[in-house]
């Protein structure tokens, strides 16, 4: 049981552009109508936030934001077009980090995380972490009361990020698998998951389109296969198509 009048401390992860609405607005929910966390959150408790935003060339999961909950209500609307619970909570203020510090720094820091399963543990939209890494985080974090200007004029469109997304998951193929080439459906298979772990979901057959229509952004070569189910099309600038089975990780 936690003494009552004592706060606890919380990660809330958002992966909408909705924090300019929650800095002028001072409230947030869950995204979900039942969510139970959030049912345990309580006023005095204090909540790091973080989301995925564009840094070095793609997108990383940072903190962006410190707060209080001033206060709980019940209010069945959906709020920013985003949070979908009727527990609201009301914050008491809110101080952005300057810089945004990327959460990979703290992943063999907190106490409160098992580093093997950082991935699935980063995707939970409120975890609760101790007070001792609560002050880990707080130390590290220099705030500031404006909204600052990395989420202000840096944004990335969805091609945007999947097209990032693709040049770093490539990247890190060429330097971790060891294979020359890999089938390009299999590539894609990875690529849904990676682009998974930023919160965002979409179909293998919306992602072959996309890599169809622009695999020739990327500058990565691809190769021929004699394997028709390999076969993925891939256009070039002009809009000419060509059957390809294998990407480069060379």
């Amino acid at each position: 049981m936690v003494p009552r009048g004592k706060s606890r401390y919380w990660l809330h992860r958002i992966d909408d552009d909705v924090l300019e609405d929650i800095s002028k607005n001072l409230v947030i929910g869950s995204v979900r109508k039942r969510g139970k966390l959030i049912n345990e959150i309580r006023s005095g408790d204090r909540i790091f936030l973080f989301k995925p935003i564009p840094l070095n060339g793609r997108r990383t999961l940072s903190f962006v934001a410190y707060t209080m909950v001033e206060s709980v209500y019940s209010d069945p609307e959906t709020l920013y077009d985003y949070y979908e619970s009727p527990r609201k909570l009301k914050l008491k203020g809110i101080k952005f980090f300057n810089p945004p510090i990327p959460l990979v720094k703290f992943k063999d820091k907190l106490v409160s995380f098992d580093s093997k399963k950082w991935s699935s543990a980063t995707k939970s939209e409120y975890r609760k972490i101790d007070e001792a890494d609560f002050r880990t985080i707080r130390s590290r974090a220099k705030f500031i009361e404006k909204f600052p200007a990395y989420l202000e004029e840096v944004s990335f469109s969805m091609d945007e990020f999947i097209l990032n997304s693709i040049m770093g998951l490539h990247s890190m193929l060429r330097k971790a698998d060891g294979r020359k080439q890999m089938e390009i459906k299999s590539f894609i298979k990875l690529l849904d998951e990676f682009i998974q772990s930023y919160g965002i979901n979409k179909s293998y057959d919306e992602l072959e389109e996309f890599y169809s229509i622009n695999a020739w952004r990327t500058g990565i070569k691809h190769y021929p296969s004699r394997d028709p189910e390999r076969i993925v099309t891939l256009y070039n600038s002009r809009g000419a198509g060509r059957d390809f089975g294998l990407i480069s990780l060379e």
